[in-house]
Formats: structure tokens, C-alpha cells, sequence
């Protein structure tokens, strides 16, 4: 039960950082608000493709880590089949966040730097490619248990030795 319960402190912890990110990322808006007396207060980029998508993946982080992280909070009971449970509720939602997250900020600084669009289109290329290394190293991760089938282990295992090579650690 021990490490079940530092396994759950953890997850709350992260789940509390990705809320607290994605909360003031909404309310600091890539270029910021109009100041104009017709669209006082309005997001000067709501028109814009880029930012929907901002909004869109921001708040499907928000949304999903706060799930994950009530999901953690009755955890907190000391039931292990509730823990069980919540992890395993907890964990995707824990990836879906993480992952939105990074959407989030890819869309907000491809924003900020859709006035070269070279800039920009580095912006998506390092993105995409940094999402697909999150995804290669969460995908187990957010799996609850891992099966004994030999082919699923060698899917699992080489995305994530092949990041662990890239990165030179």
C-alpha cells in the first residue's frame, strides 16, 4: 500500500503543476487581450485557426488533469481497490493532459512567431516531432498493466529505447 501511495502523490502533484500551467496559459493569451473600447477584453488572435487550436488543447488540459487529479484525491481513502481504480483512471487522463499541454504551447508560440514564417514552420516541425517522443514514452506508461504478448512488449519497448538513444542519456 506504501508504494501505491507515493505513486498517487506523485501523480497529484503532476496533475496540480499541469492545471496551475494550463490555468494561467488561458489567462495569458498568446498577443494578448484588444484594448479597444468595442472588443475591450477580447483575444486580439480569436479569428485565428492557430489560437482555436491553443484554446481547444488548453482546455481539454485543464479539464483533463483536474479529473485525474480528483480521481487521485479519493485515491487519498487508503481503499486499494479505489487506488487501483483511480490509477488507472488517472494515469491517460495524466497523458491526454500532458500531451494537450504541449499542443497548447506549440499552437501559442507558432502564434507568437506567424510573422516569419520559416520561424513558425520550425515551430511546428520541433513540435511534431517532440510530440511523437511523448507519445512513444507515455503510451506504455498510460497502459495499466502490460500483457504477456511478446509482440506488444517489443512496440512498447524500442519507441522508447530509440528516444532514450536520441537524447543521448
Amino acid at each position: 500500500m506504501e508504494n501505491y501511495k507515493e505513486k498517487v502523490n506523485t501523480l497529484l502533484l503532476v496533475c496540480t503543476l499541469v492545471a496551475t500551467v494550463t490555468f494561467a496559459a488561458s489567462s495569458t493569451v498568446p498577443e494578448g487581450y484588444n484594448s479597444s473600447n468595442i472588443d475591450l477584453g477580447i483575444a486580439t488572435m480569436l479569428r485565428n485557426k492557430g489560437f482555436h487550436m491553443f484554446v481547444f488543447c488548453d482546455s481539454i488540459a485543464m479539464y483533463s488533469s483536474i479529473i485525474a487529479a480528483v480521481a487521485l484525491i479519493w485515491a487519498q481513502l487508503g481503499d486499494l481497490t479505489l487506488v487501483i481504480v483511480a490509477l488507472k483512471l488517472a494515469m491517460p487522463l495524466l497523458g491526454v493532459a500532458l500531451s494537450m499541454m504541449s499542443m497548447a504551447f506549440m499552437a501559442g508560440l507558432f502564434l507568437t512567431a506567424s510573422k516569419l514564417p520559416w520561424l513558425s514552420t520550425v515551430v511546428l516541425e520541433m513540435g511534431i516531432t517532440f510530440l511523437a517522443m511523448l507519445s512513444a514514452i507515455l503510451i506504455p506508461l498510460c497502459i495499466p498493466y502490460t500483457p504477456s504478448n511478446r509482440i506488444y512488449r517489443y512496440i512498447s519497448y524500442y519507441p522508447f529505447y530509440l528516444v532514450i538513444l536520441a537524447t543521448g542519456s
